[in-house]
């Protein structure tokens, strides 16, 4: 009736959930916020060459 899956696949699990919100986290830094810091740093040296 019950199963043992033994103590590997809590380590399994949380590997597996962690590597997938890093995944997330590094698509939205990648895809937000080095555009946006290219944008504000072009910005940035367009103003203090006027």
């Amino acid at each position: 009736m019950f199963l043992y899956l033994g103590p590997g696949l809590g380590g399994g699990i949380i590997a597996i959930i962690s590597g997938i919100f890093l995944t997330i986290f590094a698509f939205l830094v990648a895809v937000f916020w080095l555009p946006l810091k290219r944008f504000f740093g072009f910005i940035k040296g367009k103003s203090n060459k006027s």
